[in-house]
């Protein structure tokens, strides 16, 4: 495998009114070209800022990120964002939304309008291309950041907690969707969470944080069968391990 993403001993430290907060300590992790990998802990355990880091959206206090052989200096062209507020622009259109990334790099209408459609019909959003983010699902309008997101083929897909204000069952038909574009674009996965059956469900490798200052406290490769079932006894056993680690009865919602 070639490595896509490395961070080698980066740390985040926050200035505060009265004292500083070190948000993460000493992250070392590699994760290679075409992996999906998961970032589980607590709230507040460095995730989303480690994520945000490596998206080049936040400079690392200490240490070095590099994403497919360069140092990061500012956001990654390689890689694309996904958040849990989804970040529609509400005066535009379904289809509008979707092609805004490329537009900002250049596109033309024409080829923007067909990356679009492909991309709307791979996130099951086929007829929805004229309808306005407010006339969607909370569902709906995450597969519409996810369609964004695809549309400038990012070899990195960084998620922060896409599907965790959605109910269950969207949310599992949202993370059976996900894994079938990824099995189909092999694009490089780290999507942040705290449920550990979402975790086990969608990744190659769970990486395991401390509480803060955040740093990996295990790096556990889930070699399960996909699809997989949380019934199963593999499943189960590993359920009980991450538990262990993380010090949590049951998922850390």
């Amino acid at each position: 495998m070639n490595r896509f993403i490395e961070c080698v001993g980066v740390g985040k430290i926050y200035p505060g009114k009265t004292e500083n907060v070190e948000a993460l300590r000493g992250i070392d992790l590699v994760c290679d070209a075409g992996e999906f990998v998961c970032l589980l802990g607590r709230s507040g355990c460095g995730k989303s800022t480690l994520l945000q880091m490596m998206a080049g959206l936040e400079r690392p206090t200490s240490g070095q990120i590099a994403v497919a052989g360069r140092e990061l200096d500012g956001p990654s062209p390689d890689a694309a964002v996904v958040f849990q507020d989804h970040g529609l622009f509400p005066w535009m259109t379904v289809q509008k939304n979707v092609e805004f990334n490329m537009k900002a790099r250049g596109a033309k209408a024409a080829e923007r309008a067909k990356v679009a459609r492909h991309f709307l019909d791979m996130t099951s959003l086929t007829g929805f291309a004229d309808r306005y983010p407010h006339e969607l699902s909370g569902g709906m309008r995450q597969r519409v950041g996810i369609a964004r997101a695809l549309t400038t083929e990012p070899k990195a897909l960084l998620m922060d907690e896409p599907f965790g204000a959605l109910d269950a069952q969207t949310r599992g038909r949202l993370q059976d969707e996900l894994l079938q574009i990824w099995e189909k674009q092999r694009t490089t996965v780290l999507f942040v969470t705290h449920s550990i059956d979402e975790a086990l469900l969608l990744a190659d490798r769970i990486l395991v944080f401390s509480p803060r200052p955040g740093r990996i406290a295990a790096d556990i490769r889930v070699d399960l069968p996909r699809p997989r079932a949380s019934q199963s006894a593999g499943f189960s056993a590993l359920a009980r391990e991450l538990r262990g680690l993380v010090g949590a009865d049951r998922d850390i919602d």
